[in-house]
């Protein structure tokens, strides 16, 4: 999926991940919603950024 934002374009690909439906856990707005859980534990990396702030380099 490409995005333009600012003056700034990038590409960002969705997570897909297969739930199974629950229960029903509540009402909103007075339709009722069920709890989705994954099928599989996912574990979703942390991606590391090379930042500067003020002249500092660091990664976050």
């Amino acid at each position: 999926m490409k995005f333009f934002y600012r003056g700034a374009h990038y590409e960002a690909d969705p997570l897909i991940i297969e739930v199974t439906e629950g229960e029903i856990g509540g009402l909103y707005r007075s339709s009722p919603w069920k709890i989705h859980e994954p099928k599989q534990k996912y574990r979703l990396r942390q991606a590391s950024f090379a930042l500067t702030y003020r002249g500092a380099h660091y990664k976050h």
